[in-house]
């Protein structure tokens, strides 16, 4: 039990037994009384004023105790009616902590608890509203376009047009559902799992090589300065920073542009960094480019899907690093990943 637990019992428990204290002299200070009448006898003569000032006495204590325990009850009966609120579902709820009393920390934590679901429920709201709009476009169009092969005019040129287009949506739609179920996992989890010692100079180039014909295409000049080094992690989550990150370098690097990828091995860090020569972003674009299904130039350079460096992003996080970027407009941007050797 921390401090402020520990508070907030000592403070109820007080409340609760000065309520304890007041009753009990509402009870028995009439009787005692009466027995310092009966026990100095000389006072008999006044006995009848005696009685009217402990029927006043009792009464008056009575009244503050009947008061006390409807106060503390109209306390706890607040708390009571928020917390059905939350349960019905109204995350909206709030209480006065100063109209609390004792159970002034309780307050303070009921409204913690309905901000936090509240703001659970707004992302979700975000995530379903997100989800239903990006998976719309691709099922839209591979709908559409299967409705005009039906067509009896359609030529064999059109029919293979509509069919690519088919099944690039469909790949798309089957990557956008890959890349939303691998965020959303990534985002429940608090650390990395089934991690061991592995060779990062080694998978960096094993992803360079994956996506060379990509860059040889576009006659992109390919440079690699990777210093031998060793990472203690999973594999197969930091192939997707990779992957992510050097796929964007190409994708946004014109032809005959230059990519340059660096690993720095130092004691307590590793330093991987992705530059190219390509469009660049605006201050606008980088400010949100690791949100999710935020697309800077969705109309240049090829579709993406908004969700890479996001899934960037949370992996570094994970392994306890940083990824930062700088950008220059029409000279080209560079991701710097900083690992924790630790991690």
């Amino acid at each position: 039990m921390n401090k402020r637990k520990r508070g907030h019992n000592r403070t109820l428990g007080f409340w609760l037994a000065l309520e304890s204290i007041v009753v009990t002299l509402a009870a028995v200070a009439p009787f005692a009384l009466l027995h310092l009448v009966n026990r100095f006898y000389w006072l008999r003569a006044s006995t009848v004023l005696a009685l009217g000032m402990l029927v006043i006495m009792g009464s008056v204590v009575g009244i503050t105790a009947t008061l006390f325990s409807r106060r503390f009850n109209q306390m706890v009966s607040g708390l009571t009616r928020g917390l059905r609120a939350v349960a019905d579902g109204d995350f909206s709820q709030r209480l006065e902590p100063e109209e609390g009393g004792p159970l002034q920390p309780a307050y303070e934590d009921f409204n913690k608890m309905s901000m936090e679901l509240q703001s659970i429920q707004t992302l979700r709201a975000d995530f379903i509203n997100h989800f239903s709009h990006e998976f719309k476009t691709p099922i839209t169009a591979i709908k559409g376009f299967a409705e005009l092969l039906r067509e009896p005019d359609t030529t064999p040129e059109e029919r293979e047009q509509y069919l690519q287009i088919i099944l690039d949506e469909s790949s798309r739609l089957a990557d956008l559902a890959n890349s939303t179920l691998l965020l959303t996992k990534l985002e429940s989890q608090q650390c990395i799992a089934e991690k061991r010692p592995y060779s990062l100079d080694e998978q960096i180039k094993r992803c360079a090589i994956l996506l060379s014909p990509a860059w040889e295409k576009k006659r992109i000049s390919f440079t690699a300065n990777l210093e031998p080094a060793e990472y203690a992690g999973n594999e197969e989550l930091m192939r997707h920073v990779w992957i992510n990150l050097l796929n964007n370098a190409v994708k946004y690097t014109p032809e005959g542009g230059e990519i340059t990828v660096t690993l720095q091995a130092r004691p307590e860090e590793l330093t991987v960094s992705v530059a190219d020569t390509g469009i660049g972003m605006s201050e606008e674009v980088r400010a949100h480019i690791f949100d999710k299904y935020y697309q800077g130039n969705p109309n240049g350079s090829g579709r993406g899907l908004g969700l890479g460096l996001s899934i960037v992003q949370r992996i570094v996080e994970l392994c306890g690093g940083q990824i930062q970027v700088d950008s220059v407009e029409d000279q080209g941007s560079t991701f710097t990943v900083r690992l924790p050797r630790a991690g």
